[in-house]
């Protein structure tokens, strides 16, 4: 059978910089987004790809060898159609099914450039209510025989400001995914203020959390300004103190945290400060991972807040190296594809606001202007069945028709488009990997002891 013609793949990103091997060899590295792999080639291989004859210009064994890799592969393949398929398959796949629970629409910080209108709870006897109606909707979806893991997001508001209805709804959810003998585990989404050493315990030993998102946004005097508790108290100590309490507590080693930073004007400039404080703070722990995001519009004016898209991808690059120079763990390059780009991209994924409303994306309730857009109650939903459509459910026949420029991107599989409702009013939500990957790459090799020529 005579050897199909070979291309060079376009999930390809090369670095520009050779380094030199422990043996002698000089390399590049290119990563493959769509396996979220780095490589290193020699160098005249990887001239010979990028600036020579291409494929046809190696020898076939050589040829074979890359395309087992998925550098290369068949001129006839489209490889944006097979991405967008894998992801289209992925949020139709039944095995898994997810809820993000706003147990609270309040908040205890004030960040100004927060998206959400924040309020005092409703009558006593209407989350008692939806409580009830949001316990049996889950308790179908673990007793329906379709899935085999049930994922439950606390967020918010701040979810930690409902920590009675979360206990209560944990439970509920720990007893029925025991019964039916299904998989189970939360993630907490959380400003971290209002966690302490019990709370920890409780929520990781007794409500299943075995991840918790915290958010701080600099060293002290930044974060405090940035993160303001409504109280006027701070929060930055009461944050660290929790997550050296993670680090104390063997009963927690189970426990992983991301810690975020959303990055804007105010704090661009405060990687090093910030990455030496954590590392002072003594969270330079594996099961604590950092990174940072720049600050975008949830349909509020952050105009004086977020950076430009240039500038953001060399602020975020700036970040990772202060990371990985204070010896803080951190992933510089994405470590799998994205499959399922959001909640709002697969009816198995549903947003159930303190109200009872249900929507499809996390970025609508609470959000002045989109609080509308829910597409059920938990009142009127039917508890066995499967969210219904929402305005994004068709975001893969989107990709596949060129409704954004997604299926010409090298790094489609790993941004799978980023934010469908960002695309849809006009705001495309590329990420500033679209800009820095390349030095990414640079920066990870180096991370790995290679030493550029």
């Amino acid at each position: 059978m005579a050897q199909p013609d070979l291309v060079l793949s376009r999930y390809l990103v090369f670095s520009e910089t050779t380094y030199r091997h422990p043996g002698g060899r000089h390399l590049r590295a290119v990563f493959h987004t769509g396996r979220a792999r780095t490589l290193l080639l020699d160098t005249d291989t990887a001239h010979t790809l990028v600036a020579g004859p291409g494929p046809a210009g190696l020898p076939v064994d050589e040829q074979l060898r890359l395309a087992e890799l998925g550098l290369l592969v068949p001129a006839d393949t489209d490889e944006a159609s097979e991405v967008i398929s894998t992801g289209e398959q992925a949020a139709g796949d039944t095995r898994t099914r997810q809820f993000v629970i706003m147990p609270t629409a309040y908040c205890n910080m004030g960040c100004g450039y927060c998206g959400q209108e924040h309020r005092r709870d409703t009558p006593a006897t209407r989350p008692t209510r939806h409580r009830d109606a949001i316990a049996t909707r889950v308790e179908h979806a673990m007793a329906g025989g379709e899935h085999d893991n049930v994922v439950v997001r606390w967020f918010g508001g701040e979810p930690l400001m409902g920590y009675a209805v979360l206990r209560s709804l944990s439970a509920r959810f720990v007893a029925a995914a025991a019964h039916h003998q299904v998989g189970y585990s939360a993630l907490l989404v959380t400003n971290g203020a209002l966690l302490d050493a019990r709370k920890l315990r409780t929520l990781h030993l007794d409500c299943r959390v075995d991840q918790l998102e915290i958010t701080i946004d600099g060293p002290r005097e930044v974060h405090e300004a940035s993160r303001p508790l409504n109280s006027g108290q701070g929060s930055y100590d009461r944050i660290t103190a929790a997550l050296r309490a993670i680090l104390a507590d063997p009963d927690l080693t189970g426990l992983r945290v991301t810690v975020r930073t959303n990055i804007g004007v105010h704090n661009a400039d405060q990687a090093t400060e910030f990455a030496t404080a954590m590392r002072d703070a003594g969270l330079a722990d594996p099961r604590i991972r950092f990174y940072p995001a720049p600050v975008h519009s949830w349909g509020n004016d952050v105009s004086d807040v977020r950076l430009r898209r240039r500038q953001a991808a060399e602020t975020e690059l700036r970040w990772y190296a202060a990371y990985l120079a204070a010896g803080l763990h951190c992933r510089v390059l994405p470590t799998q594809p994205v499959r399922v780009v959001c909640t709002a991209a697969s009816r198995h994924s549903e947003v159930i606001a303190p109200d009872g409303r249900i929507y499809s994306c996390t970025e609508q309730p609470l959000v002045p202007g989109f609080t509308d857009q829910h597409v059920a109650t938990v009142d009127t939903a039917p508890a066995g069945e499967l969210r219904p459509a929402g305005r994004f459910d068709d975001w893969y026949a989107g990709l596949r028709s060129g409704e954004t420029g997604c299926r010409t991107c090298p790094i489609l599989p790993v941004c799978g488009g980023a934010c469908p409702k960002l695309w849809r009013e006009g705001a495309p939500p590329c990420p500033p990997l679209k800009d820095n990957l390349s030095e990414r790459v640079d920066l990870f090799v180096r991370s790995t002891g290679l030493v550029p020529v």
